[in-house]
């Protein structure tokens, strides 16, 4: 979800003005104009008299709580998005921030890649509240735009975001592969939005589509060239001509249709059916699959030049269970966003439901994990425990949640840090939890892990 150039205000709010300054070097030189207030106050004052679209506030300021700060701000009725950073932030504190309608929580703030991440999600929370606000009204596949995005704060996550920005600008062929559920429509909006690309972005699955149709849909057809061919249409890669297209499912795509598809992405002209001109096209393509492209070669089911010229570019999105730590960011943000969408109140979430959620194989990814927010959202009353988890998440047991992989030889020493850090993940960072767990005093912890920074 990384920037490419950054447009819009941004207010830190932070009693340490090194800290701050330290923050708003790392994202002005994007683009955003960048503003620094040393208290929460003060903070107060200057969003009611001026407008900013994002506030990144420390979440130890010194002359209000965090509570008082955002209770204000909503009281104020302020359009800005909130960010949170600190690296003493429990996950009780996360969840219920969250629930205020914080976009992020940042642990590590100086993580520059991090931090222009949460700022592009807040960014897009911005203009969405302005835009229903004012009413305003805009086609589609804007709206699309800022529905979605994708949502991490793993490092794989990262990896591939940082990979996806620097190949966005460039017209190169990408294939996106991932099991079902991962978000790959989402991410090659994002491709696009990160393109700067002026055309359209379209998506169109090719499983959905019987084969009869799909050669029409692509390439559309001239008037007469079948029955009910009344007038003449535009295939999708017209549509797109300047913007993105996506194939999504492409291994489903029939042979017969591949050829074809093949000679539009070399020639970059498509011809209609039932005509001979061919029209020059301007298209971005991205495919998507959860299918296995190289075995479906291998077995004459897929074409193997075709397979060759989509794949220049291979972003592989790993699944939900290989980035549990995006858990408790995407499980807020759902959630968050099912309220919006049916016009509810945004819940409480007990941190041990948190817990749950990250031991969960989710095999069905993030599309599984946003239909279960939806459905907790509306059959439980303002409070989602552990007892309104479905079935399946009942039977997963907390002791089961991680294991601790040891490389002998290794002192006691290291061996009692990998623990507390093992067990520090379990509970979300929750250092009461954390200690209550490991059978020590909080503030044993607390010089355990001091001790272990040094």
């Amino acid at each position: 979800m990384t920037t490419i150039l950054g447009r819009g205000t941004v207010l830190f709010v932070d009693s340490d003005s090194d800290r701050a300054s330290s923050l708003r070097a790392a994202v002005s030189p994007i683009g955003y104009s960048c503003t620094i207030e040393n208290s929460a106050r003060s903070a107060l004052r200057r969003v009611k008299s001026r407008s900013v679209n994002v506030i990144v506030a420390s979440s130890e300021l010194t002359d209000l709580h965090m509570d008082t700060f955002l209770e204000s701000l909503s009281r104020a009725n302020v359009n800005s998005s909130v960010v949170i950073y600190g690296r003493n932030i429990s996950a009780c504190e996360a969840i219920s921030w969250m629930r205020s309608g914080v976009v992020d929580i940042l642990l590590d703030p100086s993580d520059p890649e991090s931090l222009r991440s949460a700022l592009q999600s807040a960014f897009a929370r911005s203009s969405s509240k302005l835009s229903s606000k004012s009413g305003s009204t805009k086609n589609r596949s804007d709206d699309s735009m800022r529905g979605d995005s994708m949502l991490y704060r793993s490092s794989v996550m990262s990896d591939l975001m940082q990979k996806a920005s620097r190949i966005a600008p460039v017209k190169v062929t990408v294939l996106l592969s991932g099991e079902s559920g991962t978000g790959k429509d989402i991410l090659a909006r994002e491709i696009h939005v990160m393109s700067r690309r002026s055309g359209n972005y379209i998506a169109i699955n090719c499983a959905a589509i019987p084969e009869s149709l799909l050669e029409s849909e692509l390439f559309g057809y001239e008037r007469g060239a079948f029955t009910g061919a009344d007038t003449r249409r535009q295939g999708k890669f017209e549509a797109a001509s300047g913007g993105t297209l996506l194939l999504d499912e492409i291994g489903d795509m029939p042979l017969s249709i591949q050829a074809k598809l093949l000679r539009v992405l070399e020639e970059e002209k498509v011809t209609r059916l039932g005509g001979n001109t061919p029209v020059p096209v301007d298209v971005r393509l991205i495919a998507a699959t959860n299918r296995n492209l190289a075995k479906m070669v291998g077995n004459g089911t897929f074409r193997e030049d075709l397979f060759y010229r989509i794949k220049v570019i291979e972003l592989d999105i790993p699944p939900l269970r290989a980035r549990k730590s995006d858990i408790p960011l995407l499980t807020m943000s759902l959630l968050r966003l099912s309220a919006e969408k049916y016009g509810l109140s945004m819940p409480e979430v007990d941190p041990e439901v948190i817990i749950r959620l990250k031991s969960f194989r989710w095999p069905g990814n993030v599309r599984q994990l946003k239909n279960m927010m939806e459905s907790l959202l509306v059959t439980t009353h303002g409070r989602i425990t552990v007892e309104d988890l479905p079935p399946e998440l009942e039977r997963v047991r907390e002791d089961t949640c991680s294991t601790l992989e040891l490389c002998l030889p290794m002192t006691l020493a290291v061996v009692e840090d990998e623990v507390i850090k093992k067990m520090l993940a379990l509970t979300g960072g929750n250092r009461t939890k954390t200690a209550s767990l490991l059978g020590i005093g909080r503030r044993t912890l607390q010089r355990k892990l001091e001790s272990s920074n040094k």
